[in-house]
């Protein structure tokens, strides 16, 4: 698709100084006006996500055709996968009606490496993907974490995400959720996706279960 009002590196340019502009609120000395501009992003996400996805069902239901050209688009792309739209169950739960006979991939659960535990510091995060998952490795107080790596039922990364005290910070809204468990702690019916982890007893290799 042609460009509209800007060309698509003057579109990511834009969408990396956002990012930046995002990060510095974190920087703030005010934590009151922290708290405020945290829930405005989070406000505009859910605005932005709501209306994105109900655009989304509507294109692949009415116009399939189109989803190609979306994908190829370089500013329609990132703006649908920042909201994980491309992989989302409405898609996926749309396909699956027109292909009623075939299984649209077959997933085996695996057990993956991912390291030693000795290697990881504690309070830090580690970005890992593997299978089409986009994984969030997380040590606190000796234990280790995996968790999805997006905000809540969101496209955000936490890669940027800070621990404190076993609860993992978001850094785009500043909602915490507790590791050991994936619950946010200011809404309990929202939670992190946990992946099972098992750690050798002997030489502390780490191992992520996938599809299970």
């Amino acid at each position: 698709m042609k460009s509209i009002f800007i060309s698509d590196i003057e579109y990511e340019q834009i969408a990396a100084q956002t990012e930046d502009l995002i990060a510095m609120v974190d920087e703030l000395p005010y934590p009151k006006v922290k708290e405020d501009i945290h829930a405005l992003l989070q406000n505009f996400d859910m605005i932005h996500r709501e209306a994105l996805t109900r655009l989304f069902k509507e294109i692949i239901i009415n116009h399939p055709d189109l989803l190609i050209k979306m994908q190829r688009d370089k500013s329609i792309n990132l703006l649908f996968s920042l909201y994980d739209l491309f992989h989302t169950e409405i898609q996926n739960g749309i396909l699956a009606q027109e292909i009623l006979t075939e299984s649209l991939s077959t997933k085996y659960p695996l057990w993956v490496p991912v390291g030693n535990i000795s290697k990881l510091k504690d309070n830090s995060t580690y970005k890992y993907a593997e299978d089409g998952e986009n994984i969030l490795i997380c040590k606190t107080e000796g234990n280790v974490y995996a968790v999805k790596n997006c905000c809540g039922s969101t496209a955000l990364p936490l890669d940027g995400a800070t621990i404190d005290n076993g609860f993992l910070i978001c850094p785009w809204h500043g909602c915490s959720y507790r590791l050991s468990d994936g619950l946010m702690v200011t809404n309990p019916l929202l939670k992190l996706y946990k992946y099972p982890v098992s750690i050798n007893e002997e030489d502390g290799q780490i191992k992520i279960g996938l599809n299970m």
